[in-house]
């Protein structure tokens, strides 16, 4: 079954807006099926464009998820651009205009023209009413290809995803009796060029011919994807770890985790096995480390606190930094990032003191520490 997105929207294009919609449901199709999206299109809010998109995936693939434009406004011309691609008229659907009707209602809103576009469909298409959003998981049959029709904002998107198309992706997977089954594996580490460690791996390709190694690097990061091929999921998954085991020697105590572990994610767990707190000090990373840490869930039996000592009186004042160190090195140096560190575990009376400072620029920077220069103490 080959599988492709069409993105719409020219705010994908212009980089007013990152596309976070298609990863999400591509680690969701590999995982519960098996299957790798074949292509990814992203079209701008031109109809002739859409209207080509749509033919040439129906022409060329099984299943396409089409994104974006399912809104109430003149800019929203998926379903306009989805009935024109097939040749039919755009029909009022009952039952979409009743839950329109029933959510204004609820919400305690009038409801108008507007609104009611969102219960527009091409004829013939099959809906599902979204419990997430007004806009709803149109269904359209043409020929071999199943179109599903999903609303681009985020929240909804995953909803109608999650809820509704995976579900029939996996039924039909089973109908099919695909003989094919792919199992993907990524491992995560840190402080490691990509080039090393492709040259280092390759060897080991010949040894896994049913599995294919791929390379990502997502600065600091570097992924190395293990993609598995077999008869059954267990066929799959069992070259995969095969693969694997012999993967993480070259990687070493440099791999942090696999899949969905992230590096803080990672260290808050193993904070919390520890039983062990931590504090830091953060200069021109501006609380984005601190930030980082909070965002797992479960971080507040190990993170102390931070503090952003952007000046050198914050410095002193809230890390403890001496202010002869300060004169001496000046804020960005090896002694002022150490002396961050200490200071601010002193006062978190935590296991672990980070201390971060740098140029980070546009202005700054000197002789001996140039624009970029960053310090980080541990």
């Amino acid at each position: 079954m080959r599988v492709e997105t069409i993105c719409t929207g020219d705010e994908l294009l212009t980089g007013l807006t990152s596309d976070t919609n298609s990863r999400y449901f591509q680690e969701r199709l590999l995982d519960a099926c098996g299957i790798a999206v074949a292509r990814s299109v992203t079209v701008g809010d031109d109809r002739a464009a859409i209207v080509e998109a749509l033919n040439d995936a129906v022409n060329r693939c099984d299943v396409a998820l089409v994104s974006g434009g399912l809104g109430p406004t003149s800019d929203d011309i998926t379903v306009a651009c989805a009935a024109e691609a097939a040749g039919v008229e755009v029909v009022t659907d009952p039952r979409l205009r009743a839950a329109l009707e029933a959510r204004a209602a609820a919400f305690k809103i009038p409801i108008n023209a507007t609104n009611l576009r969102q219960a527009r469909i091409p004829l013939g298409s099959e809906v599902e009413i979204s419990e997430a959003g007004a806009c709803p998981l149109i269904i359209q049959q043409r020929g071999a290809c199943t179109l599903y029709f999903v609303p681009g904002v985020p929240a909804e998107y995953r909803h109608l995803v999650k809820r509704h198309v995976i579900p029939r992706l996996i039924e039909r997977v089973r109908g099919e009796g695909r003989a094919e089954v792919r199992v993907l594996r990524v491992l995560k580490a840190v402080g490691l060029a990509e080039s090393r460690v492709a040259e280092q791996l390759e060897p080991l390709m010949a040894r896994h011919p049913n599995v294919t190694f791929g390379y990502r690097a997502v600065v600091p990061e570097l992924h190395v994807k293990l993609l598995g091929v077999g008869a059954t999921r267990e066929d799959a998954l069992g070259a995969v770890e095969r693969a694997e085991v012999d993967a993480r020697p070259v990687l070493g105590a440099h791999c942090f985790g696999i899949d969905a572990d992230t590096l803080e994610g990672v260290v808050v767990a193993a904070l919390r096995l520890r039983n062990e707190r931590i504090a830091v000090a953060e200069s021109c990373t501006g609380g984005r480390i601190i930030s980082s840490l909070l965002s797992v869930p479960g971080a507040s039996a190990v993170v102390w606190g931070g503090a952003v000592t952007y000046c050198d009186a914050a410095k002193e004042h809230w890390a403890s930094v001496p202010p002869e160190v300060l004169a001496s090195h000046t804020a960005v140096s090896e002694e002022a990032a150490r002396a961050m560190a200490f200071g601010v575990r002193a006062q978190a009376g935590a296991a672990w003191g980070i201390g971060v400072t740098g140029f980070a620029g546009p202005g700054g920077g000197t002789e001996r520490n140039p624009l970029g220069t960053v310090y980080v103490s541990v």
